[in-house]
């Protein structure tokens, strides 16, 4: 459950709370989720405010990438997808601060520094570190973003590259597509369409699970309609389709959204 609030209008004190005893399974891997045995659980604090011409967030549970504008214009449903292909530049923090900012003239810029500090605390020796950057340029019916993700953990110290692209005619319709690779020759590829049908959207999205050096039995497919019940409630039901060399795993989630 994601709650969020605002004391001025232009910031925002968004805090994610878990809950549930379902385990480790393809629900809980696809949106997100986390089995926490019947208890609810704080998984995260973040504070996103203006500061003169630029948009800081920082807190527990950010990634350096969330301020990146991207280019996707897909509607996700499952968690894997929501990044459009581009998940690993988001990095490994537990924590981090990013900043952005809007040149109002379709470029923008974003850049953050995040920390793996969950067991080793902020600026330890053994505490990994990540720093990311984005540039992304907006148009009418386009838009192209890049980003870089350098993450430097104990394992050793891993680039990550993204590219990210859409479409959106005057028709009701978009085009997302995300590609991302590594300096491991790793990579990951996103397909998504989304498009009005009668008082909803329809998104349709194919990606790749992870990177990985072969995508064999490594997709995922999602099918989603989301539409508005009154001013204040959405409601998004969806399945998905999860790859798998033994047994492929078929789920259906029903997502609701309140504004108060």
């Amino acid at each position: 459950m994601d709650l969020s609030t605002s004391f001025t209008g232009e910031d925002s004190l968004a805090v994610a709370v878990i809950g549930g005893n379902a385990g480790t399974t393809a629900v809980d891997d696809v949106m997100g989720g986390d089995g926490t045995e019947d208890i609810l659980t704080l998984d995260g604090v973040s504070y996103t405010f203006p500061l003169g011409g630029f948009t800081v967030t920082a807190g527990d549970g950010v990634g350096v990438d969330d301020l990146n504008t991207g280019a996707c214009a897909y509607s996700a449903f499952t968690d894997t997808i929501s990044d459009c292909g581009t998940s690993s530049v988001g990095g490994e923090a537990d924590s981090a601060v990013a900043v952005s900012y809007d040149f109002g003239n379709g470029f923008t810029a974003a850049g953050g520094v995040g920390f793996a500090t969950e067991a080793t605390g902020v600026l330890s020796d053994e505490d990994a570190s990540t720093i990311g950057l984005e540039a992304a340029y907006t148009a009418d019916t386009y838009g192209v973003s890049l980003a870089y993700t350098d993450n430097d953990e104990a394992g050793g110290d891993t680039s990550f590259y993204s590219i990210q692209a859409s479409y959106t005619p005057d028709a009701p319709y978009s085009v997302s597509a995300g590609y991302e690779f590594d300096d491991d020759d790793a990579d990951s590829i996103f397909l998504g369409l989304t498009t009005e049908v009668g008082p909803g959207s329809l998104s349709l999205g194919a990606s790749t699970q992870e990177l990985a050096d072969d995508h064999d039995d490594n997709y995922m497919y999602e099918l989603a309609y989301s539409y508005d019940v009154n001013d204040g409630m959405t409601v998004t039901p969806g399945l998905f389709i999860i790859e798998d060399a033994d047994d492929d795993e078929f789920g259906m989630v029903v997502t609701t959204s309140f504004s108060f």
